[in-house]
């Protein structure tokens, strides 16, 4: 279903505390559901279904001003654009591109180093210097994606230091993914940290497919639910993406769920 008009479709008065948006990774999920919030999401390398590279780059930026001309307001969250190692280089130019052509800015994802671990000192240097490029030329969001364990050091780091143009993105599946209480992780989120979380991703963790656990529809009082309840007492009006596939019935049946919280 394509909705042309977004402004006529569903506005809960009782969603004044979150703005709720879903995840576009191909051009026809453009207006696929009524909200007025949407993350573009695009992949460097992809092993299944969706554009990559140079393709997907071109590919986001129209459908970023596709949104524009509906009104639908964007984030941009480019994956496998590391800041530090051999593809740094590459990764900067591409967020120039998404930069000129962004609106609410550019999700990243947190980082390990070159031997799987923490960032290196000189690697550390690297993507915060990278990440004050990018942060001045459009806001950026930094997720916890590949060592959920470690990431409030790592946001002390890199986010709490630097202008208010860098924030936070919970990803609350990721905790539960990790075997993370995430109902517990919100409740005792320090305020320093809790201030800066401008965006929270929303899956639900089940069986493993693809080889994680993660990204599954919602359902009915999950702890992911739960804890999106913690956060928005803590950061009322955070822009709430649900990460799922737009084409499939999971999104529908997860907005209908969160209208109810």
């Amino acid at each position: 279903m394509s909705i042309s008009n977004p402004n006529s479709a569903f506005r809960n008065p009782k969603w004044s505390h979150m703005e709720l948006g879903y995840r576009i990774i191909r051009p026809q999920d453009v207006g696929s559901q009524p909200l007025l919030f949407a993350q573009i999401s695009l992949w460097r390398t992809a092993a299944w279904d969706v554009a990559e590279g140079e393709r997907a780059v071109t590919e986001a930026i129209g459908i970023a001003s596709a949104c524009t001309a509906r009104g639908i307001r964007t984030v941009f969250h480019p994956l496998e654009y590391p800041l530090t190692n051999a593809y740094a280089a590459q990764t900067l130019d591409v967020m120039r591109r998404l930069a000129a052509a962004s609106d609410l800015g550019i999700i990243l994802h947190d980082e390990g180093g070159a031997d799987g671990k923490g960032l290196s000192a000189a690697e550390a240097a690297e993507f915060e210097r990278n990440l004050a490029a990018i942060s001045s030329l459009c806001p950026v969001s930094i997720e916890n994606a590949f060592n959920s364990g470690d990431i409030t050091r790592f946001w002390d780091r890199f986010v709490v230091t630097a202008p208010k143009s860098v924030s936070i993105t919970l990803d609350i599946g990721h905790l539960e993914s990790a075997d993370i209480d995430a109902i517990a992780f919100v409740r005792d989120l320090p305020e320093r940290l809790a201030s800066r979380v401008n965006f929270a991703h929303m899956h639900h963790k089940a069986e493993e497919r693809y080889g994680i656990k993660d990204h599954w529809p919602l359902v009915a009082d999950c702890r992911e639910i739960e804890a999106l309840r913690e956060l928005l007492k803590r950061r009322p009006g955070v822009k709430v993406v649900l990460e799922l596939d737009a084409a499939e019935d999971g999104m529908s049946r997860s907005i209908e769920l969160l209208k109810t919280i």
